[in-house]
């Protein structure tokens, strides 16, 4: 029954409905924190949580959006800074680590020529993934403040860019199960997060607009999920061949 539903959905119904699925998660959230501010009296706090916990929901929406908006026109790629797109992201997930006591490092293993991407996208993407991964430590944290590392580096066929973390689920069969299940099952990426993961599918759909797919990938140590770009100086050669 489940193989003949799963054949039904279009990916992108199923990708709205992991998404659908995912909003429940903030509505309850800012539900109650709402109850517990009258309860407590503590109203500046609570309002700071609901202020975050709605700003990252609507974020997700507009990047669910962007992802909708690429797949339906020719995205133009454009060379793009790897260090100034990570650093990017990590501003804008500055605030949510710091709610969940999670440290951001930016890190990459060399210098890089730019990549091919859309920007606006990629941005998105990162962002998507960040959320996932911020709300994954509230299951996976120990003692010692989580480390979440938005990183590059060079792979023989591009630059690799993403995230990473300490993960101990995450491996390719999880990953690869997690994609068939996503839409279908509440929890398609059990062991990361308790949460629908929404975050992760939005990413590989904004990441599929550029032709750079999303897949489990390994950084100092670290597991995490990330794409390989090309870069503008191999697009320069292929073009003079």
């Amino acid at each position: 029954m489940f193989a003949e539903n799963h054949k039904k959905i279009r990916p992108d119904e199923r990708l709205l409905q992991a998404l659908a699925e995912q909003m429940k998660l903030p509505l309850l959230q800012i539900a109650r924190s709402s109850e517990l501010a009258r309860m407590t009296r503590q109203h500046e706090q609570q309002l700071e949580t609901i202020e975050l916990t709605a700003d990252t929901a609507l974020k997700l929406l507009d990047n669910y959006l962007l992802s909708i908006k690429l797949a339906h026109m020719h995205s133009e790629l454009e060379p793009i800074s790897v260090a100034g797109i990570l650093t990017e992201a990590a501003h804008e997930l500055s605030k949510l680590a710091r709610q969940n006591q999670c440290e951001l490092e930016v890190h990459l293993s060399g210098k890089y020529e730019p990549i091919m991407a859309h920007r606006e996208g990629l941005a998105a993407a990162l962002a998507s993934l960040g959320y996932v991964f911020i709300e994954a430590q509230k299951i996976t944290q120990t003692d010692d403040k989580p480390v979440l590392k938005l990183a590059a580096h060079r792979a023989k066929n591009g630059i690799v860019a993403g995230m990473f973390a300490n993960f101990e689920g995450l491996s390719v069969d999880m990953y690869r199960r997690a994609k068939q299940l996503y839409g279908n099952a509440r929890q398609p990426l059990p062991g990361i997060t308790a949460a629908g993961g929404a975050g992760v599918f939005v990413a590989d759909s904004l990441l599929d607009t550029m032709s750079a797919h999303l897949r489990v990938a390994y950084h100092q140590r670290q597991s995490g999920l990330a794409a390989t770009f090309m870069s503008s100086r191999q697009l320069s050669l292929e073009e003079t061949l």
